[in-house]
């Protein structure tokens, strides 16, 4: 049986064995805050296993695709990736998982409960102060992985802010206010 320390063992030794640069944004320290706000999310719903488990699952290896190619379909490359490594586990949580990751493709649209936390998840800096780190730290991955630059960053940075919904009433009550914020910021700089 496949533990959540095996999870992130499992994951760690991925990001450390990477042939690829490592990115400013798309990182392991990203997929630890998405696992611990999966978590968080997690906990105020009560959820139970195997729900626990398939949430944690899909945010250690949400992200992991990018490791492995360019941007465009990393969802579909961290679920094969996260295929191999959960093999041994039943069908029906590796089809959960999977549908968890690909829930978090833009634009997203979660089917269940679980989906939705871990898009939340995914974009809860969007209504934090980390935001204006984060928002720095993805131009510049996009500038390396690109090899241009964006001279509509922020107008941009602004359009996804004012379009991204917190899919679960526990993020949209403890986000929105942030998220407001974060695009009163943008705002003033475009």
């Amino acid at each position: 049986m496949i533990t959540e320390k095996d999870l992130e063992n499992t994951v760690i030794r991925i990001f450390e064995s990477s042939q690829m640069p490592e990115y400013p944004y798309h990182n392991l320290a990203h997929t630890e805050s998405v696992v611990k706000h999966t978590k968080e999310i997690a906990a105020y719903y009560l959820l139970k296993e195997p729900e626990r488990f398939i949430l944690t699952a899909a945010a250690w290896f949400h992200d992991i695709g990018h490791l492995y190619g360019d941007m465009q379909d990393h969802e579909e490359r961290g679920v094969l990736i996260m295929e191999y490594y959960l093999q041994s586990e039943p069908e029906e949580r590796i089809a959960a998982i999977s549908a968890c990751i690909m829930a978090t493709k833009s634009p997203s649209h979660p089917k269940d409960l679980n989906q939705q936390i871990l898009c939340d998840a995914d974009t809860y800096h969007f209504g934090t102060d980390q935001f204006r780190q984060t928002d720095i730290l993805v131009e510049k991955e996009m500038e390396m992985r690109t090899a241009k630059k964006n001279p509509h960053w922020h107008k941009d940075s602004l359009k996804l802010l004012q379009q991204h919904v917190f899919f679960t009433d526990y993020c949209r009550d403890l986000l929105t206010e942030g998220k407001n914020q974060n695009i009163a910021w943008l705002e003033s700089l475009v």
